[in-house]
């Protein structure tokens, strides 16, 4: 929805390496071994804090990841381009802001299972249909959150890989998401269940076949039971169960931790249906 304001430059960007633009003001951006924080003021007054934290990670600091930070118009390509939905959601006005990190491919950074991310900023008068997004490689937003609260506005996800990441105004009908949110964790576990265990997989495809079945004929409260059997599974597995390292090379893929990304996202939106 092109409802927005035109002509917005480009404001800032920053980029978490040795040196910083002038572009930005950073109060704060600090590195430790499985955890990536900032306390940014951008050039037009928008504030961030932005977190993100790792169970496990290896070679976690600024030479190895790249961050940055850009405020765009709101109806840049870089976002108008990757909605699922031109008429139903669109940028925030107040904060058209634009995450991206960016592990450098040859230097060895990794991470085991998923990634959380989460966002404040005073910038956004807080509304429940603010969403936190990801987009991997400029493709189609994916909805992660977990949570959103007020004070001003609070928001978090996780990832099983690094992305672009935005909050977008998600006015699509809460029943039409959770239908797509299941359908694509079901896809999801379908294209990669060979790399599991023979058992384990059979029993979190079983279980994902079912939450899809209950989502489609809108029996919510019985798929959030069985995804909350899925997520217990995913968090408790270990070994060669399932694939669970991600690292900067892009040779492998973190399965536990992209599902445990789409069941989680999956598990917030029926919480609003249900509630």
């Amino acid at each position: 929805m092109f409802k927005h304001l035109m002509g917005f430059a480009v404001a800032a960007t920053l980029l978490v390496q040795p040196a910083l633009t002038n572009s930005a003001n950073a109060n704060e951006i600090e590195f430790s071994a499985n955890r990536i924080s900032a306390d940014l003021v951008l050039e037009n007054g928008m504030d961030l804090q932005l977190s993100i934290s790792f169970a496990q990670a290896i070679g976690l600091n600024e030479d190895n990841v790249s961050l940055s930070v850009q405020a765009l118009d709101p109806n840049d390509h870089r976002i108008v381009n990757r909605l699922p939905d031109n008429f139903n959601m669109w940028a925030v006005d107040t904060f058209p802001v634009l995450i991206s990190v960016k592990p450098k491919q040859d230097r060895g950074f990794s991470f085991s299972g998923e990634a959380e991310i989460e966002l404040y900023t005073t910038s956004i008068v807080y509304a429940d249909n603010i969403r936190l997004f990801r987009s991997h490689a400029g493709g189609e937003f994916e909805d992660i959150t977990t949570l959103t609260a007020a004070g001003s506005l609070r928001a978090r996800g996780s990832t099983g890989h690094f992305s672009d990441f935005i909050l977008l105004v998600d006015d699509r009908d809460a029943n039409v998401v959770a239908a797509a949110k299941a359908r694509d964790l079901a896809n999801y576990l379908y294209n990669h269940v060979f790399s599991m265990e023979d058992q384990f997989g059979s029993e979190i495809q079983a279980l994902t076949r079912n939450i899809n079945d209950h989502v489609q004929q809108g029996r919510y409260q019985a798929a959030a039971s069985n995804l909350n059997n899925v997520l217990r599974k995913l968090e408790s597995a270990r070994g060669k169960s399932v694939p669970s390292v991600w690292r900067s090379s892009g040779d492998i893929e973190n399965v536990q931790g992209e599902l445990l990304t789409k069941a989680r996202s999956l598990r917030f939106t029926l919480g609003t249906l249900l509630r």
